[in-house]
């Protein structure tokens, strides 16, 4: 008896972790380039101009590349670097803004990244 209890219990175990939704996968960035003392001295613009120039483009014209606010700035530094910047690094330097956003969405998801143009 103490058998078919154990595999009764067994199959339900394993059918449950069957129908379990499996974890959503975690999108990365692509590493970056290893780079050297000196080449990690360098702006980032200066390798994206060519690397995603629209990008650096939107940046570049934009409030914060006008007003010189670095990449590493929202998004860290290579050693620490963010392909989406938390809110709190928005929050640095928009305190009064982040007072009047929904808590529950992130900054690019109402404005453009780089660009910042309220999304229509």
């Amino acid at each position: 008896m103490k058998i078919v209890a154990i595999l009764a219990a067994g199959l339900l175990f394993s059918g449950l972790a069957l129908a379990a939704p499996a974890e959503k996968a975690v999108k990365t960035a692509p590493s970056h380039p290893e780079l050297s003392a000196q080449e990690m001295l360098v702006d980032c613009a200066e390798c994206h101009k060519e690397a995603t120039p629209q990008v650096e483009k939107e940046w570049y014209d934009s409030q914060h590349g006008l007003a010189m606010v670095k990449c590493y700035q929202c998004h860290g530094g290579f050693e620490n670097f963010a392909l989406t910047p938390p809110r709190d690094a928005c929050a640095a330097c928009h305190a009064d803004q982040m007072t009047k956003c929904p808590q529950d969405k992130t900054c690019w998801q109402c404005h453009v990244p780089h660009t910042f143009a309220a999304k229509p």
